[in-house]
């Protein structure tokens, strides 16, 4: 069942970011279906709030997104982030806490880090973050190999999804975002995986 906050977000939504509004749906339905198949032990308001509220900001300017950081206080610098428009995640958590009363530290963080991940998450923030690379309303190539993949095994799929993003981000000779290489780095270890070629 539907929260009051989550309808009053995806109202939100609705009036003010109507060409989100298919891309957050998504994110929620994958997130939530992940979360029936594999993930029982979290909590479905969770979830679901938490891919609701992931890209308040995501079509707020970059520079201003920093100004409005900076003017909370938020020390953009210390973050780490390559480039201002993967802070719009920190943006939308003190958006989602402002003005629907969210300060549940968990949805808080699963916002804060769904575009670029980061060192240690938990299994809240992973799934948010795959949700929004791959649900159903994205359309690039290999997405289908990656859904089936993370509906196959989540963690396995974690993996894949997070070397697809370095791989699109290197191929075109973008900034690679020192959290995405944490969150890179803990997933081989987590999962024991070995790149090929490493013994």
């Amino acid at each position: 069942m539907i929260s009051e906050t989550e309808t009053h977000v995806l109202a939100y939504i609705k009036a003010e970011l109507p060409r989100l509004l298919d891309h957050s749906i998504g994110t929620r339905d994958f997130a939530l279906e992940i979360y029936r198949d594999q993930l029982p032990d979290l909590d479905p308001g969770k979830v679901a709030l938490a891919a609701l509220c992931h890209d308040l900001a995501r079509l707020i300017d970059p520079s201003d997104i920093v100004h409005q950081l900076e003017s909370r206080g938020i020390d953009t610098d210390s973050l780490g982030f390559v480039t201002p428009i993967l802070l719009h995640g920190f943006l939308s958590a003190e958006i989602a806490r402002e003005k629907f009363g969210v300060e549940d530290r968990e949805i808080l963080d699963a916002i804060r880090w769904h575009a670029t991940g980061r060192d240690r998450m938990n299994d809240l923030e992973k799934l948010i973050y795959v949700a929004d690379k791959i649900e159903p309303n994205r359309d690039y190539p290999g997405v289908g190999d990656l859904r089936m993949a993370v509906r196959e095994d989540f963690r396995a799929g974690f993996v894949k999804v997070i070397g697809a993003v370095i791989e699109y981000v290197v191929a075109r000779s973008l900034p690679l975002d020192y959290n995405s290489v944490a969150a890179w780095n803990r997933a081989l270890s987590d999962f024991d995986v070995r790149p090929a070629g490493y013994d």
